[in-house]
């Protein structure tokens, strides 16, 4: 095929994933789904994976995606456990189930202890917890101006207040 403007699109989709995965946004395995994907396209575009000699990206198998033939309880289970800290709406799209009945499935798994953790309603959050000792600290307003945070942030988190514009890590 040969078509520059599609391997240039390609190569720019696969450094962006790059960045989002080291930003934190996407699990591992979806990000080598993903990227595994990406590799063939540009392959079939006419372009050459660049990161990986061709050797070992010739010897890297096709991705093959099953479909999961899970309970939704197993299917948002295991969304929430790949990331700390992941949108009600993104565990619904990753497990194939509505928003209202994962924030169902995740208070019953809550209050039956299968599952450590809160939901941030403020920010349609989960936010998964330890299992054991205390819950991870959270703040939930600025330490420099007292002023209230657009959503509570849990511990390692980077947060920007919106109305001093001070940084901060929650530690």
């Amino acid at each position: 095929m040969n078509d520059p403007d599609e391997i240039k699109k390609i190569e720019i989709a696969i450094k962006e994933l790059d960045l989002d995965f080291m930003r934190g946004l996407l699990s591992e395995d979806e990000y080598n789904r993903k990227t595994g994907n990406l590799r063939v396209q540009l392959r079939e575009a006419g372009g050459v994976p660049t990161g990986l000699s061709e050797a070992r990206e010739a010897l890297t198998p096709t991705p093959s995606i099953k479909p999961a033939m899970t309970d939704p309880v197993t299917a948002v289970k295991k969304t929430v456990q790949a990331m700390r800290r992941i949108s009600i709406e993104r565990i619904a799209q990753d497990s194939g189930i509505s928003a209202m009945n994962v924030t169902r499935i995740l208070s019953d798994l809550l209050d039956g202890r299968e599952l450590s953790g809160r939901i941030d309603h403020d920010a349609g959050d989960f936010v998964l917890g330890t299992g054991t000792g205390p819950p991870p600290k959270t703040i939930g307003a600025c330490p420099y101006c007292k002023s209230d945070l657009e959503r509570i942030a849990v511990k390692g988190e980077t947060i920007t207040c919106t109305m001093c514009r001070e940084s901060f890590i929650v530690s």
